[in-house]
């Protein structure tokens, strides 16, 4: 649950966060989505072995992929988060933090907050999706060619990103908590 994570590839990886029920859940999506990136990696390579060796492309190959990126990404999102693996601009906030523990923990915390302000609003937003995706029996892809329903999409992306919401949560807690320690040591501001 720390941002800071070990990028030298010679050592072997360092444990960012605790063990905790929390942390096996967002390890466990993170799993599911490699598996889900390996089977669109076998679907695509089925797809161009029929097409180049039968003539015959599988259907709905263009639109599960499409589907799977989207799946992908929200289930592996709350272990990113939580790893400290996330994108981010390093280049102010990294050397704030080291010059000034105290404020650049703090500031690290209101980044989180706007993480899960952004995410919770994602979740927000997909759950009356999700509802009407499975109230009215929903599809995605061509009639009469390929069609899957819409509602486990949905529900990934409204649970990814709930996670995504509380996970921010956590490492805003922990940053201020950090700062309000180094505070009460008399550390720099």
């Amino acid at each position: 649950m720390s941002y800071e994570a070990n990028t030298n590839l010679e050592e072997a990886p360092v444990p960012t966060a605790p063990s905790s029920p929390f942390g096996h859940v967002v390890d466990a999506l993170n799993g599911l989505g490699s598996i889900v990136i390996a089977l669109v990696m076998v679907l695509m390579c089925a797809d161009v072995f029929m097409r180049n060796a039968f003539n015959h492309p599988l259907d709905g190959v263009a639109e599960m992929v499409a589907a799977s990126i989207i799946v992908i990404v929200f289930l592996q999102l709350p272990a990113t988060l939580r790893h400290g693996r996330m994108s981010r601009a390093d280049l102010f906030i990294d050397p704030f933090v080291a010059r000034r523990p105290k404020a650049g923990k703090r500031l690290r915390a209101v980044f989180s907050l706007a993480g899960v302000f952004a995410s919770g609003v994602i979740a927000y937003a997909t759950w009356p999706l999700f509802q009407r995706a499975w109230a009215n029996n929903e599809f995605f892809g061509v009639e009469g060619v390929f069609t899957f329903p819409t509602w486990p999409m949905r529900i990934v992306v409204f649970v990814g990103a709930a996670l995504a919401a509380l996970q921010y949560a956590l490492l805003a807690w922990q940053d201020w908590r950090e700062s309000a320690a180094a505070e009460a040591k008399g550390g720099r501001p």
